[in-house]
């Protein structure tokens, strides 16, 4: 029985998932840096990244953005994907967003390849997520940099913020840079609930 090229295989499908395994046992490289310590994989990173698109998507200024709640809660299960590849690559690495870009491009092409269209629709989510100008994108960009805050809001209460005792410069990284108003708010909230801020 001759297969539909148009459609991913069992073997195929298993094979990616087997790639993205990685992911669960990569550290969250800007956390590893700062010795923080039990960092978070990129797994775990993009569960909660996942979950942040799923509730803020329902929100009513997201559905008058335009936002696609389905297509924001699958964007962000595969805006890190490349990760399984190229590794995480952060600012400090010395890599340029260009490079860094056609890096993570080049995984993703192979990581799809074989998988038929539902290939083509991991890659179109994430080259959107990358382009970052449609509503959607907007939202789950901002819902990674609430994932990051939120986490580094965390370490800092758990008395694990690394070397220097503070995780500031991941919240510096990202104030004023929000695209959304729940970004902004949600950013807000999380820095009011750092330590010796509340």
């Amino acid at each position: 029985m001759a297969r539909d090229a148009s459609t991913a295989s069992a073997v195929t499908m298993i094979e990616l998932l087997r790639r993205a395994r990685g992911l669960k046992t990569l550290p969250r490289a800007g956390w590893a840096k700062r010795r923080v310590r039990e960092v978070e994989s990129v797994a775990d990173h993009t569960f909660r990244v996942a979950l942040c698109a799923m509730l803020t998507s329902s929100t009513e200024a997201a559905r008058a953005m335009g936002v696609d709640s389905t297509r924001a809660v699958k964007m962000a299960l595969v805006h890190d994907l490349a990760e399984c590849v190229v590794g995480d690559i952060t600012p400090c690495d010395g890599v340029s967003d260009d490079d860094k870009h056609a890096m993570e491009k080049r995984a993703m092409d192979d990581l799809v390849k074989d998988l038929g269209s539902v290939g083509l629709e991991v890659l179109e989510l994430w080259e959107e997520y990358e382009a970052g100008t449609s509503a959607t994108a907007k939202l789950v960009k901002d819902c990674d940099k609430l994932e990051m805050v939120l986490q580094a809001q965390e370490y800092e209460s758990e008395g694990n913020a690394g070397e220097r005792g503070t995780l500031e410069e991941f919240f510096e990284s990202t104030r004023g840079r929000y695209r959304t108003t729940i970004g902004t708010e949600m950013s807000e909230e999380i820095e009011k609930g750092r330590p010796g801020r509340e």
